[in-house]
């Protein structure tokens, strides 16, 4: 099956879903769509009625997606399906670094990332604005990667941590271009391109929205969540929620940072596969973790695995293996949500088995790497 044909037919599969998202939201208990796809219809819907996307509890992304969606106020189905077309756009730029038929389909027709932009997730604009990114960089068009590399940040702040990468992956196949081993010109751009630009939109909203520098970046650093979720911290949590303080639940983040910096900085040549480690480490020791989350490492693997040492069916049997525990962690979430059962120690348990197996997934990942550039890779 050629890419084109592919991409084509992954897009009818989410246009079907999200048709029969209709009748499951309609007729039956448990809903199709996701709950983040009312917020941000409601952050839109206050938009149009002249308030601010923040006057809705728990709106916690940029004012730019809640102007993106105004058309749900009328066609409520809109954001689905934009965000259906963006997941297949980001395939259309994958395909051109990812020479591999079956690292793609991986992506265009993995259940996973089919429900997750079915069900309303914007996080595929955060996917394919990285892989436009990767595609500018390889052409070495540095001012356009930067501007969408600060416009991705806006809009979700954790593509901050391929920050360290990003800037010494630039530049470093022509190392006489580089000065004192850390400095060139196209990195002092990038930089300064993308800080500019992030910064700019921080102090524009922040004038427009006095909620909005909490609510969208500094809520994430302090944030306590005692719903039950995949990360192996949630039980601990719920356990002694009111006794935790803001320093205990900051803390947290050492673990992220570290994988962040060290994987930034060992991988950097190999550009996609370092962002790949440091995004599972991310989410693997995040406080807090949802199923879209998983989509963020996820869509890097087409391109961060084409070099691995493990062949198609040891990648498959690892991603099947994988759905099953994400599965099975789902049917605790069912009782729990839906029929109300005290099953938390039951989830607790799959969460800890969860946090292993993703564990494994890395290590697995960094044992079978093949030494690699990102600068070598050929591009249609």
């Amino acid at each position: 099956m050629s890419p084109k044909i592919a991409i084509i037919i992954g897009l009818l599969i989410r246009l079907g879903l999200i048709a029969y998202a209709e009748i499951q939201d309609k007729y039956f208990n448990l809903k199709y769509t996701d709950i983040d796809y009312s917020v941000y219809s409601d952050g839109a819907q206050y938009v149009v009625d002249g308030g601010s996307p923040y006057d809705r509890h728990t709106y916690r992304y940029s004012p730019i997606l809640a102007y993106i969606l105004i058309p749900n106020v009328w066609i409520s189905s809109f954001g689905k399906i934009l965000f259906s077309f963006v997941d297949m756009l980001a395939c259309v730029f994958m395909q051109k670094m990812v020479k591999s038929t079956f690292l793609l389909n991986l992506w265009i027709f993995n259940p996973l990332t089919i429900q997750v932009s079915t069900r309303g997730s914007s996080d595929t604009i955060i996917v394919l604005l990285i892989y436009v990114m990767l595609y500018l960089l390889k052409k070495e068009m540095y001012t356009w990667a930067a501007l969408i590399y600060g416009f991705m940040v806006h809009l979700r702040i954790y593509p901050i941590i391929y920050a360290i990468p990003l800037y010494f992956f630039i530049d470093s196949h022509q190392p006489e271009r580089i000065y004192l081993g850390i400095i060139s010109k196209n990195k002092v751009k990038f930089a300064l391109i993308s800080g500019g630009l992030f910064i700019g939109l921080l102090i524009l909203f922040h004038f427009i929205y006095e909620d909005f520098l909490f609510q969208t970046y500094l809520y994430h650093f302090t944030r306590k969540d005692n719903r039950h979720n995949f990360s192996p911290y949630f039980y601990q949590i719920y356990l002694s929620f009111e006794s935790i303080t803001r320093t205990q639940a900051t803390l947290t983040f050492l673990p992220q940072f570290l994988i962040v910096i060290l994987a930034g900085l060992k991988y950097y040549r190999d550009l996609p596969f370092a962002m790949l480690i440091q995004t599972l480490g991310f989410v693997v020791f995040n406080k807090v973790q949802t199923a879209q989350y998983f989509v963020w490492w996820i869509a890097l693997i087409p391109l961060a695995l084409q070099n691995t040492k493990m062949n198609n069916k040891e990648i498959l049997m690892l991603s099947i293996i994988w759905l099953i525990l994400e599965v099975q962690w789902n049917f605790g979430s069912y009782y729990l949500e839906i029929q109300g059962y005290d099953v938390f120690t039951m989830i607790f348990i799959q969460c800890i088995m969860f946090f292993l197996s993703n564990t494994y997934l890395m290590i697995k990942f960094i044992e079978n790497r093949k030494p690699s550039e990102f600068y070598k890779i050929k591009m249609d």
